[in-house]
């Protein structure tokens, strides 16, 4: 293989550069804003695509936030790699905060209503998300997928916003490089 490597990873080594990569999180957040802002289309498209991922992430939906993503990105007229790397915002490291944020959200609204769910403990969350029955699932689920819905609303505008003004300054500067490359080339020749 042309880039392989010469002595492959072990399996610690590979969970390590997971959890923290080489060069630091930093590098790499950076690297993926740039991916995001290089994408083609129009500021609303990648922001609108963006901002129906990290919405989906938000949802208790494991499993499905991709598939979900590129049906959501179809509806909303967004990018679809865009909407791609909104949904990688839920992964291993942060599903637990979400998970917390979206279950205590949907215990506040239940609870407006008169029908919380008063059993908080954490064995008692772990027991009832380890069993396989319905019935003992869902007094989690309910008020995680409830307390999603406020939760995805916020991220998903948060993150329209930033990203439409991101993109926008992106591509209007890349098209004011393009437009004095082009009159020096053009210059130079007459």
């Amino acid at each position: 293989m042309l880039f392989r490597r010469r002595h492959p990873l072990r399996l610690h080594q590979k969970l390590n550069h997971f959890l923290w990569p080489k060069r630091g999180w930093g590098r790499a957040l950076r690297y993926y804003g740039k991916r995001l802002l290089r994408l083609s289309g129009t500021p609303h498209s990648i922001a609108a695509g963006f901002a129906a991922g990290i919405a989906l992430a938000m949802t208790p939906f494991i499993g499905f936030h991709y598939l979900l993503c590129f049906v959501a990105a179809f509806l909303v007229r967004g990018n679809v790699l865009a909407a791609v790397l909104g949904t990688t915002i839920g992964n291993p490291l942060t599903f637990p905060f979400i998970w917390f944020a979206t279950y205590e959200t949907g215990n506040v609204i239940l609870g407006w209503f008169g029908r919380a769910n008063h059993s908080k403990t954490a064995e008692e969350l772990t027991h009832r998300l380890l069993t396989d029955s319905f019935h003992n699932i869902w007094p989690v689920i309910e008020p995680m997928l409830i307390g999603s819905i406020p939760i995805a609303i916020v991220a998903g505008g948060i993150s329209y916003i930033a990203v439409f003004f991101a993109a926008e300054a992106f591509q209007t500067a890349r098209r004011e490089r393009f437009a004095i490359r082009r009159r020096q080339l053009h210059g130079s020749r007459f």
